[in-house]
């Protein structure tokens, strides 16, 4: 058969990809965009694996996939399965409890390509969470994987149905190709169906994002790898002017390094504009590079960081990982420099003295037979699965801390409470949460909200419950704020489910007519995140940026408060939350790291820290307390009050840690600002 011929620029290409993705992935904030090198890399592989088939095809009549699926093992496994084996002894090192069972159970998923599904099920790729993920980046090689698996017989059936029909399976392709991006930009205007929803994801799990199934699913990145699929089945192209083809070129580069630039998480229809820089892969692609552009293209740096793009891929997310975990915080200058030069110097050397060896059967050690290859998979498989077992059945190995930080997180309740997440107070859940008041009963006061009315629930049940044995029942939802004529925005099912869950909550409040209504919310997540109505057009839309949102909000809350009753207390609780730095670690994970990296509790925690409350938050508290306080029966509370002194705020003082995380109350936290506000709320419940 044939040999193809190597396309030396697109080493060049991969370069440029990978590149993109670490100087985003480094907070390099020129390319906020620089994810979307993942979207090139994409249509590299549709257009590199459709070119083989095609020659095999063509020179043969057949296709033998035994052979090519060999192959992708032989390329992709070894250097996945070290870089798992580096993950495991790392996060051994220097992650607690909870994330190191957590980096376990994505080892596992990741060596059976199905990370995509397990990080889905998590959380927002973008989330601050996904930070401290070594193996997130694991979720393009998992659908690389299922691209190998459906791809092939799927273009192989096509090449022999149209063997003799010189256009059919180009135009099928298209067909394939339009209809993925057509569903792409049709589900981000108006959501996935509860089928699809259901195929994916358990039928219970509400809250995984549209955006994030659009990140994380083959069907949403099929149009990107059928671009290159596409380009590989047309006829080469004659272009001989070099002019013309500079042109091209400058075009395909731009519209990736503009992407780059100019998208980011936050861009609207952000899975649909990825069709950019694929447009420009493909440009770059199809169009070899003008000899004007050699400097570039046969660059011996880019050549050379394309040949290891795929090993740097894989080891450069551990590298930032791993370093973020252990230092806790932003990245400055130097420090970006110098990961960057580990990473490339690594990477080189897995690729010399591993990864290529390994590839080739002719290396002096290498694996040499198909049979052993297979037996390397299958063990590989098992032996990450039993690790998978036995850290998590033990609690994360508990034994890699010291002593003292141990006694510590015991106040948080007992360590597998802990390491199932539930330390925090949003994660206490006594028997009256969630569940109708009994019939007969009157419940004191009802609390509406998200996981920011949550996580008063430590200090409401152990200070007004069980001390004054008031009766008090908590409705917490995601992040949706629940007042009239607002919806959730941004996931498939939210508008509906918002307004179901408003409904059922306006039921129950009219059902006891004598309780009092308490109010809490992220409220910075459900501006963020919700749509109020335009009374004019009768359409969902944003908030606005600026101030006059504050107005909306404070408007649709007196809205609510007529529908339940005018003559009814509305408390309206604010924010505290010390919001810190998108890298940094929660307070009580910092204590739980192993011994390895801290010795003690206190050596982390001095007498006290304080902090600034968040500007957003400290506005929205003001504006609250200036608007209310000409309402009679609209109280608003700030609980910040609790913790906040001459615009310094308390993190944690002595032994007690007063948040979990960056915006919800520990167990400690809880009771110290009930406590606060204990005897308000007790006068408002007796005058009632």
């Amino acid at each position: 058969m044939k040999k193809l011929s190597y396309l030396n620029h697109i080493d060049a290409l991969r370069a440029i990809a990978v590149l993109l993705v670490i100087l985003f992935h480094l907070d390099i904030h020129l390319f906020k965009g620089g994810f979307i090198g993942v979207d090139v890399f994409f249509v590299i592989s549709g257009f590199l694996i459709t070119r083989i088939l095609k020659n095999e095809f063509s020179e043969t009549g057949k296709v033998d996939f035994k052979n090519f699926y060999l192959k992708r093992i032989r390329r992709l496994i070894p250097t996945l399965y070290l870089v798992i084996f580096l993950t495991f002894i790392l996060t051994f090192l220097a992650f607690s409890p909870s994330d190191f069972m957590n980096a376990t159970n994505s080892m596992f998923k990741s060596s059976i390509a199905i990370s995509n599904f397990h990080f889905l099920g998590e959380s927002d790729y973008f989330d601050t969470a996904s930070n401290f993920k070594p193996l997130l980046h694991t979720w393009s090689l998992a659908i690389e994987e299922q691209f190998y698996l459906l791809y092939p017989i799927t273009l192989f059936l096509l090449m022999r149905l149209f063997s003799k029909k010189k256009n059919g399976v180009i135009i099928s392709l298209l067909v394939l190709f339009f209809l993925s991006l057509f569903y792409t930009f049709y589900t981000s205007k108006f959501g996935v169906s509860v089928r699809f929803h259901d195929l994916f994801l358990p039928k219970d799990d509400s809250s995984i994002g549209l955006s994030s199934m659009q990140f994380y699913l083959l069907p949403f990145r099929m149009f990107e790898f059928l671009t290159g699929g596409i380009i590989a089945l047309i006829v080469v192209n004659k272009l001989k002017s070099e002019y013309l083809k500079l042109i091209l070129n400058i075009i395909g580069l731009s519209l990736i390094i503009a992407s780059a630039i100019v998208l980011s998480k936050n861009t609207l229809y952000l899975s649909t504009l990825n069709l950019l820089p694929c447009i420009g892969a493909g440009i770059l692609l199809y169009f070899p590079p003008s000899k004007y552009l050699s400097l570039l293209f046969e660059n011996k740096f880019l050549k050379h960081i394309g040949k290891i793009s795929y090993t740097l891929y894989l080891i450069h997310w551990l590298i930032i990982v791993i370093y973020r975990y252990i230092f806790d915080g932003e990245f400055n200058s130097f420090e970006q420099i110098g990961l960057f030069i580990l990473m490339i110097l690594l990477s080189s050397v897995i690729y010399k003295y591993y990864e290529t060896p390994l590839r080739y059967t002719s290396a002096t050690y290498s694996i040499k037979t198909n049979t052993s290859l297979i037996i390397y998979l299958i063990a590989g498989i098992l032996s990450i699965y039993a690790i998978k077992l036995i850290v998590n059945n033990n609690d994360g190995w508990l034994w890699r801390l010291d002593d003292k930080n141990i006694e510590l997180i015991e106040r948080f309740g007992n360590t597998k409470d802990y390491n199932k997440n539930n330390w925090g107070a949003a994660g206490y859940r006594p028997g009256w949460v969630g569940k109708t008041p009994e019939k007969g009963t009157e419940p004191d006061m009802i609390w509406i909200g998200d996981s920011h009315a949550a996580h008063y629930l430590y200090g409401l049940d152990n200070v007004l419950v069980k001390e004054h044995n008031k009766k008090i029942y908590i409705s917490d939802w995601i992040t949706t704020l629940k007042l009239p004529d607002i919806i959730r925005n941004d996931e498939d099912g939210y508008a509906k489910k918002s307004k179901e869950h408003f409904a059922a909550n306006l039921k129950l409040i009219q059902k006891h007519k004598k309780s009092i209504i308490a109010m809490s919310h992220s409220w910075m997540g459900g501006l963020d995140r919700g749509e109020i109505l335009n009374q004019k057009t009768g359409k969902y839309e944003k908030f606005p940026k600026d101030s006059t949102k504050f107005l909306l909000l404070v408007q649709k809350i007196e809205k609510f408060h007529k529908m339940i009753g005018e003559d009814r207390k509305l408390l309206i609780f604010g924010s505290c939350s010390p919001r810190t730095g998108t890298n940094k670690l929660n307070f009580v994970e910092k204590l739980l790291r192993p011994k390895y990296i801290t010795k003690n509790a206190t050596s982390l925690i001095p007498t006290s820290s304080t902090y600034k409350i968040n500007k957003f938050e400290s506005e929205l508290n003001s504006y609250f307390l200036k608007y209310f306080s000409k309402s009679k029966n609209i109280i608003f509370i700030n609980p910040a009050d609790a913790f906040c002194e001459n615009g310094l705020c308390l993190e944690f003082n002595g032994s007690e840690i007063y948040f979990s995380d960056a915006s919800h109350l520990s167990k400690d936290g809880s009771l110290r600002a009930v406590k606060y506000m204990k005897n308000q709320l007790l006068e408002i419940i007796e005058e009632k």
